[in-house]
């Protein structure tokens, strides 16, 4: 299956392609598209979420009016994919053995505007803003294909007041800051989860991803510019799922 996204348009944009594991299901942003047809996926998102059950109709509901106003505004901020992962955990290859359980992330694509049009200074200058934050993230220079980039991971805990009690539940979120080579601007790829116990699974997951990650409509093939002390992120990209954006 293949998806494309549009993250508005510009004279003289630089474009970008990347790929997605097929165990993402995409969430509509309703970029280029009229009212009507936005609401028109957003409610196959809905069935395909919670399935055709009659009784579930006022849920799919709420839930396709929540998403189409987040997606909204998440278009509206920049992003041009987002996708709820869903992975088993366990198991084999072959189906023999069945997963152990299922994990869930989302991710999110977004573009951004940027200061420097070089890519190893902004990089070094994003490791730096990131080290000065307060939410214990760990940030590293990396070296990918499409060229230098900052991977940052943070967590985050969450409380909810219940009538049995608190609630409590951490959050993991993996970041790849990834500046456009020939552009004002750098792509964003947030991948977060509350299956914290799966952080090394969702490195993996966001290695693969940005290992396919081109501008320009093709591979640059600039890995090497990546500058001083950066580290290489690997990946596979096996059975992907392809996007395409224009930013």
């Amino acid at each position: 299956m293949t998806s494309t996204s549009e993250g508005g348009p510009e004279a003289g944009a630089e474009a970008f392609r990347f790929q997605v594991q097929p165990e993402f299901h995409e969430i509509p942003l309703g970029i280029g598209l009229d009212e009507e047809a936005f609401t028109d996926r957003m409610r196959a998102y809905a069935r395909d979420y919670w399935g055709d059950r009659e009784d579930l109709e006022p849920l799919r509901r709420m839930f396709t009016a929540v998403h189409a106003a987040n997606s909204q505004q998440l278009a509206a901020d920049g992003a041009v994919y987002q996708a709820l992962g869903v992975f088993p955990i366990g198991g084999t290859a072959d189906g023999t053995q069945a997963p152990e359980r299922v994990s869930r992330c989302t991710l999110l694509i977004s573009v951004r505007e940027l200061d420097n049009p070089d890519p190893a200074i902004a990089t070094a200058g994003i490791v730096e803003t990131l080290a000065r934050t307060n939410d214990g993230g760990e940030a590293q220079l990396v070296a990918l294909p499409a060229g230098p980039a900052v991977v940052n991971i943070a967590g985050s805990r969450a409380v909810w007041a219940l009538p049995e009690g608190e609630q409590e539940r951490f959050f993991v979120r993996i970041e790849l800051w990834l500046p456009f080579p020939r552009d004002n601007r750098l792509l964003l790829l947030c991948l977060s989860t509350s299956d914290a116990q799966d952080l090394f699974h969702y490195q993996a997951v966001l290695a693969d991803i940005a290992d396919t990650i081109t501008f320009g409509g093709e591979d640059d093939g600039n890995g090497d510019a990546a500058g001083p002390g950066a580290e290489p992120l690997m990946g596979t990209a096996a059975q992907a799922h392809e996007g395409t954006a224009n930013a």
